[in-house]
């Protein structure tokens, strides 16, 4: 029984320093486990929205390309929330790839260079389309945009191709340029330079350059 007392005249609870310790331990330890999730979600959607900015300047090179959109069965198109087009059975695309003829705007005559184009399709009677037809890709308002004009019926609202309508905020557009890079008077190939960046923190951004070229048909 002597024995036994001894034992339990030993044992002690925790005292105060010990518990402020473990306390202080914790809160570190919850700080350091705060801190790492924190950046693990400003590093994402750095990276998100840096992928938004490569992604929506090569779907505005794809336009100007291969063409946009046109004759969508009197639904011309509905728009996300996000500024993304959503086409409906297109009947035409009207682009560098597939132009009859392409001319500089907002230039002086005889330029081989400006900040916007203007595509003609190939006139087909029997589809119904005009040589007035025609897609502008131009420069206005720190947006790349798309003016239309299909079967002689056009739009009076533009498409706002670059940046998209909900991104501007923290997406902008430095330069468009279309440049001529064959020989001749008549525009038969460009060179065309895309650049822009996304603001991923207060003052920093993420840059893209594109430079391609487009030959039509």
């Amino acid at each position: 029984m002597r024995k036994t007392r001894n034992i339990l005249s030993n044992q002690r609870g925790v005292s105060l320093i010990e518990l402020i310790v473990v306390m202080g331990i914790t809160v570190i330890m919850v700080m350091i486990s705060g801190s790492g999730v924190a950046v693990f979600f400003r590093k994402f959607d750095e990276l998100k929205k840096y992928a938004e900015l490569q992604n929506d300047a090569i779907e505005l090179i794809n336009y100007i390309k291969f063409g946009i959109p046109m004759g969508d069965d009197g639904a011309a198109l509905t728009q996300t929330g996000l500024g993304d087009y959503q086409f409906r059975n297109p009947k035409e695309y009207y682009g560098v790839n597939n132009a009859v003829t392409i001319q500089f705007l907002n230039a002086p005559y005889g330029a081989r260079q400006s900040n916007a184009i203007r595509v003609i399709p190939t006139a087909t009677y029997e589809q119904g389309l005009l040589p007035t037809d025609y897609a502008d890709f131009y420069y206005s308002n720190g947006a790349v945009r798309c003016r239309r004009l299909y079967k002689g019926e056009g739009s009076s609202v533009s498409l706002v191709l670059f940046p998209k309508i909900g991104k501007q905020d923290y997406i902008s557009l430095d330069e468009i340029l279309f440049k001529q890079i064959n020989a001749g008077s008549s525009v038969k190939a460009l060179e065309v330079t895309l650049r822009a960046k996304v603001e991923i923190g207060p003052k920093r951004y993420k840059h893209v350059n594109f430079r391609t070229q487009m030959v039509k048909k």
